[in-house]
């Protein structure tokens, strides 16, 4: 018996990483029968001789859309222009990550285009937040030996809008993977989607990267409204400090977080996209009541 990971399952076959060598494996039938999938990211036992997936390992946690497991770190990636930032979609996955325990880091894509007032209107929407924020530009390959001392020993997959340049920075980070990338449509202003299958990719630098197709959002809908402030690491310093307990930082009087939005503290646009979020919360649970 050796242990392994995951690294790509196309048509009931999986890709095993054991020590340094891929392995392809077929899971044992006892996983149809218990109703378990495996997944990308999956720490498995095989049987070598049989070529067998014997035993997925407990995940930390996990992704339905794309099916990927044990995932250290989300890089949300958006470009200053070219497509113009969706800030509402960013907030949405940086609350799905928190929901999910996993790390997100704020990766600025394309900083080539913009000058320095673009880049910094940028993070200051989420200098209150206690991600790290690095600016990455493909063209000139900046920013990518901070990436990738965040990334080593970690796995990492990246997520934001299409045309951000999501592959283009793995194939920055991995240049000897021939990844084809998307062109941006000048007529839409959006990209198109490049990968086929969910894989994972063994970074030379080290830690390894989900490449994934059509990755942009996760599920929303298991967060509880009440629970939404709680995944916002940029209210918790004040939310406990407002006027009533369980205070939702929307209608009620003497909230502090709405203080810290009025003194700048907190970004103004990012507080509103909570409420948009909240919002849809409430009424995705007044329709499955």
């Amino acid at each position: 018996m050796r242990q392994g990971i995951i690294t790509k399952g196309v048509g009931g076959f999986y890709d095993v990483l054991v020590d340094g060598d891929i392995v392809r494996c077929r899971p044992r039938g006892i996983f149809r029968k218990d109703n378990i999938v495996p997944m990308v990211g999956d720490k498995v036992t095989i049987s070598y001789k049989d070529k067998a997936i014997v035993e997925i390992h407990p995940r930390k946690n996990q992704l339905l859309r794309p099916a990927v497991a044990n995932i250290d770190l989300l890089g949300i990636v958006l470009a200053p222009t070219h497509p113009e930032p969706d800030f509402y979609l960013v907030d949405k996955l940086m609350v799905s990550a928190e929901n999910n325990g996993i790390n997100v880091i704020l990766l600025i894509n394309k900083v080539d285009l913009v000058g320095e007032k673009e880049i910094r209107d940028v993070k200051d929407i989420y200098k209150s937040t206690p991600y790290p924020i690095i600016t990455l530009s493909c063209k000139e390959q900046r920013g990518f030996e901070q990436l990738k001392d965040i990334i080593k020993d970690n796995i990492i997959t990246l997520a934001g809008q299409s045309g951000v340049g999501k592959s283009s920075i793995i194939n920055v980070l991995c240049p000897e993977k021939e990844l084809e990338t998307g062109q941006l449509s000048e007529k839409i202003g959006r990209g198109r989607h490049t990968t086929r299958h969910t894989k994972l990719l063994i970074l030379p630098s080290g830690g390894m990267i989900v490449d994934t197709p059509g990755f942009s959002t996760m599920n929303m809908n298991e967060v509880m409204p009440e629970d939404l402030s709680y995944l916002y690491p940029d209210f918790l310093d004040y939310m406990h400090q407002c006027r009533f307990n369980g205070c939702m930082h929307d209608q009620e009087p003497g909230c502090k977080v709405k203080e810290a939005v009025a003194e700048g503290v907190i970004s103004q646009g990012r507080y509103e996209r909570y409420i948009r979020i909240l919002n849809e919360l409430r009424e995705f649970r007044r329709n499955i009541w």
